[in-house]
C-alpha cells in the first residue's frame, strides 16, 4: 500500500474525525449530495465539517430540550398579546367556549347569572376547567366562612339586645312579648303565613327589636280602650309604667281644661273613674 505523499513543509496532512489522515484534495463530506445551497451555508457556519457533528448537535438538542417537540410551547414576547397566548391556552386545556365549563361545589346553589360571568372571565384568562373548579371550591369555602361568621356574631347580638330588653320589661316581658305578637296576627292580612312573616321580620331586625315595636303599636291600638274598667281588672300587657304614664296625662288634660278640672274637683264624670281605676292599678290593690 503506498503511503500518501507528506504535505507541504514535510507536515503530514491533519486528520478527519476518525483519525485517518486526508488529503488537502478530499471533498467536504456534504458534496455530492443533493443539499439546497441555503442547507450548505447553514452547515458551513455550523462548522460542521464532519458528519458526525450535526448528529451529535441533534443528540445534544435532544437532551437540553427533555421532551419530544409537540410537548414544547413557545412563550410568546408579549404576555399582553391574547392573539398570541391563545393557541397555549387552548394547549393548556382550556375548553372551545365558556358554557364547556362545568363547576359543581357540593353543598352550595350556584347563581346561575354569577357562574356565566365567572365561565367568560375564566375563558378569556385562559383557564381550564380544573383550574376554575378549584378557584371556584376555594370561593365557596370563603364565602361559607363569612357567612357562619355572619350568622355566630348577629345570633350573639341578637341575645344581648334581647337580654337588654329582658331588664327593661322585668316582669312584663312575656305579656307584652305576647302583646306584641298578638298585634302582628291580628293586623296581618288573613291568606298569609303570619308566622312566618313574623319569622321574617324578626330575622330582618332582630327579635328584641321586633319585639319592642309591635308590642309598643298593640299597646298604642288597644291602650285607651284597656284601661281597667269599674272592675279594676288589669288589662293583658298593661303595666304600671303605662298607668303612671296615664295618669300623667290625664292630670295635664284637666289642668288644661277647666270645665273638665271643675266636673273633677266636684266628683263628678268619667274622668273621676278613669283616675280611680289608674290610681288602683299604681297601688297594687
Amino acid at each position: 500500500m503506498t503511503d500518501a505523499a507528506p504535505a507541504a513543509g514535510g507536515q503530514a496532512p491533519a486528520p478527519n474525525a476518525q483519525g485517518q489522515a486526508q488529503s488537502p484534495a478530499t471533498k467536504a463530506w456534504y458534496e455530492g449530495h443533493n443539499f439546497a445551497p441555503e442547507d450548505i451555508g447553514y452547515i458551513q457556519n455550523k462548522g460542521w465539517d464532519d458528519p458526525v457533528k450535526p448528529i451529535q448537535a441533534y443528540k445534544n438538542l435532544e437532551k437540553l430540550q427533555g421532551v419530544p417537540a409537540e410537548y414544547m410551547i413557545k412563550i410568546p414576547k408579549s404576555l399582553d398579546d391574547p392573539a398570541a397566548l391563545a393557541p397555549i391556552y387552548d394547549r393548556l386545556g382550556r375548553p372551545a367556549s365558556p358554557d364547556k365549563y362545568e363547576v359543581k361545589i357540593e353543598g352550595f346553589e350556584v347563581d346561575p347569572k354569577r357562574m356565566e360571568i365567572v365561565r367568560n372571565a375564566a375563558h378569556k384568562a385562559g383557564l381550564n376547567p380544573a383550574q376554575l373548579q378549584a378557584l371556584a371550591a376555594a370561593d365557596a369555602q370563603y364565602m361559607g366562612e363569612v357567612m357562619k361568621a355572619h350568622e355566630a356574631e348577629k345570633a350573639q347580638r341578637m341575645e344581648v339586645e334581647l337580654g337588654a330588653l329582658q331588664r327593661e320589661w322585668g316582669t312584663h316581658f312575656e305579656e307584652r312579648a305576647e302583646l306584641g305578637r298578638r298585634f302582628v296576627r291580628n293586623s296581618l292580612p288573613s291568606g298569609i303565613d303570619k308566622e312566618a312573616t313574623l319569622s321574617a321580620i324578626e330575622e330582618a331586625i332582630g327579635t328584641a327589636l321586633t319585639l319592642k315595636l309591635f308590642a309598643n303599636a298593640g299597646e298604642k291600638t288597644v291602650r285607651e280602650h284597656n284601661i281597667p274598667d269599674s272592675s279594676g281588672d288589669r288589662p293583658f300587657g298593661y303595666t304600671r309604667e303605662q298607668a303612671a304614664a296615664d295618669r300623667k296625662s290625664l292630670m295635664d288634660e284637666l289642668k288644661a281644661d277647666p270645665s273638665r278640672l271643675a266636673n273633677y274637683n266636684k266628683g263628678v264624670g268619667p274622668d273621676i273613674d278613669k283616675m280611680a281605676r289608674l290610681n288602683k292599678i299604681l297601688s297594687g290593690a
